[in-house]
C-alpha cells in the first residue's frame, strides 16, 4: 500500500508542475500580448518623404520619442511616388497615422475625407500668427485646419559669377529683357545662359519653376488662355530658339538642372534653397543668389513647401503630439537649419543667426514676397501646365494655340 502512495503523490506532483508550467507560460503569454497592445497603443506611423540622409529630420523624430514615449514608425517614400502610394493606401485603408504631403496636396486629402479636423487644436494650441500667412493657409479647407507646416520654401536664381565676368556681363539680370541681352554674350563664349526644369517625368519640378514666369506675365492658372500665358511662353520659345537656353531642358529635372549648373555648363538656374549644400560643396567657382527676373509684370514668386496632415483614425490625440512637437521653435530651427529649408514660422526665421546670413538669407527673403499655388486640383493644373510648356518648347507649337488649349483644358476641370 505505501508504494501506491507514494506513486499517487509523485503523480499528484507531476500533474501539478505542469499545471503551473502550462498555467505560467499561458500567463506569461497574455503578459506579453498585453505588452504588445500597451505599446502599440503609444506607437505612430509616419509617411516621411526626407530621405535617411537628410539626417536632422530623423533626430528631432527620435528626439520626441525620448521626451514622449510615443514611438514612430517611418515609412519612406521619394516624393514624387508618395502620391501615388498614398492613393493605394486608401484604397486598401491602410493610411499611415501621420503624412508628409506636398503643401499643395492637404486640401485634397481633406476633400476625400480622410484627415483629421484639427481646428480647434490648431487655434487653441498653436501660435497661429507667427506663420507666414501662404503657409499656413495651405493647410486649410472650407475654412478648417487639416495640417500645419513645417518646412517652407522658395525660389532664387542661381547664377556664376566667373562666367558672368567672363562674358562682359556686367550686372546680374533683373528683367526677362536683360535676361536676353546676357544671353547673346554667354553664346560667344559657348555656355547656356538660363536653365530650369522642364521634364514630364518630373512634372512637379517644372511646374513649381513656371508659376513665377506665369504669373510675372500677368497670367495665373484660372486664365491660362490669357496674353500674359502667351508672353510667357514666347519668352520660354526665344530662349531656346536663340540657343539662351539647351533644348534639352525638355527632359531636365530639378536635379539635372543643378549638375547643367555645377558643371559650368549654364550660367544662371532657377532652383530652391534645398540645392544650397550640393552647390555650395561641388561648384569650383564663385557663385550668387538673385531673384528671378522679372516679366512685364513685376517680379513674383512661389511658395513651396510641406505640411503634416493627421489622419482620422483612433491616434489622433498621440499624432498631434508629433505635428505639435515637430512645429516647436526650437525644433523647427534645428531640422531647417540642416537642410536649408525655410521655416514655417516667422518668428524661427527671425531667431536664426543662421538665415541672416549669406547666401540662406536670401531665399528667406523672398519668403514674404511668395505666393501659394492653387490647393485643389493641383496635379490636372499641373499636367496642362507642363503639356502647355512642352508642347511649344519641344514640338514648336505656336505659343498663342498652346495657351488657348490649356485655358479650354482647364475650364473642363471647373
Amino acid at each position: 500500500m505505501r508504494w501506491k502512495r507514494v506513486f499517487c503523490c509523485a503523480a499528484a506532483a507531476v500533474v501539478g508542475i505542469v499545471f503551473w508550467i502550462s498555467f505560467y507560460g499561458q500567463e506569461r503569454e497574455w503578459t506579453e500580448e498585453a505588452d504588445l497592445e500597451e505599446q502599440e497603443k503609444e506607437k505612430i506611423s509616419l509617411l516621411l518623404t526626407y530621405p535617411r540622409d537628410r539626417g536632422m529630420i530623423y533626430q528631432c523624430i527620435e528626439d520626441f520619442t525620448a521626451e514622449t514615449g510615443i514611438g514612430v514608425e517611418i515609412q519612406y517614400i521619394p516624393l514624387m511616388d508618395s502620391r501615388k502610394q498614398i492613393n493605394m493606401m486608401i484604397i486598401s485603408d491602410e493610411l499611415p497615422d501621420v503624412m508628409d504631403v506636398d503643401n499643395t496636396d492637404t486640401a485634397t486629402y481633406a476633400q476625400i475625407g480622410i484627415l483629421a479636423d484639427l481646428t480647434d487644436r490648431v487655434e487653441n494650441e498653436i501660435e497661429v500668427e507667427q506663420y507666414y500667412a501662404g503657409s499656413l493657409g495651405q493647410n486649410i479647407y472650407e475654412g478648417r485646419y487639416y495640417g500645419l507646416p513645417f518646412t517652407t520654401n522658395t525660389l532664387g536664381m542661381y547664377y556664376n559669377k566667373d562666367l558672368l565676368r567672363q562674358a562682359g556681363v556686367e550686372s546680374v539680370p533683373q528683367t526677362w529683357e536683360e535676361l536676353l541681352s546676357a544671353g547673346e554674350k554667354l553664346k560667344d563664349i559657348g555656355v547656356y545662359c538660363f536653365g530650369v526644369s522642364g521634364s514630364v517625368m518630373k512634372a512637379s519640378d517644372t511646374t513649381f519653376q513656371m508659376w513665377p514666369i506665369i504669373w510675372s506675365a500677368g497670367s495665373d492658372w484660372d486664365r491660362l488662355d490669357s496674353p500674359g500665358t502667351v508672353e510667357a511662353l514666347e519668352f520660354y520659345k526665344t530662349l531656346v530658339d536663340n540657343g539662351y537656353m539647351s533644348a534639352e531642358v525638355v527632359n531636365y529635372s530639378a536635379n539635372d538642372n543643378t549638375n547643367q549648373f555645377i558643371a559650368g555648363k549654364t550660367a544662371m538656374v532657377i532652383e530652391g534653397s534645398w540645392k544650397l549644400g550640393q552647390v555650395q560643396e561641388q561648384a569650383d567657382f564663385e557663385f550668387g543668389i538673385a531673384r528671378i527676373p522679372k516679366g512685364p509684370k513685376g517680379f513674383q514668386n512661389v511658395l513651396g513647401g510641406h505640411n503634416f496632415a493627421i489622419v482620422d483614425n483612433e491616434k489622433v490625440d498621440l499624432s498631434w503630439e508629433f505635428v505639435k512637437y515637430m512645429n516647436r521653435p526650437d525644433v523647427m530651427q534645428k531640422y531647417s537649419e540642416a537642410d536649408n529649408y525655410i521655416p514655417a514660422r516667422k518668428d524661427v526665421t527671425q531667431a536664426s543667426e543662421y538665415f541672416q546670413t549669406e547666401p540662406i538669407c536670401y531665399f528667406a527673403k523672398m519668403i514674404e514676397q511668395t505666393q501659394p499655388m492653387p490647393k485643389e486640383k493641383y496635379l490636372q493644373i499641373s499636367d496642362i501646365m507642363v503639356r502647355m510648356w512642352q508642347s511649344v518648347v519641344r514640338d514648336g507649337e505656336k505659343p498663342a494655340i498652346a495657351a488657348a488649349e490649356a485655358g479650354k483644358e482647364v475650364r473642363e476641370l471647373q
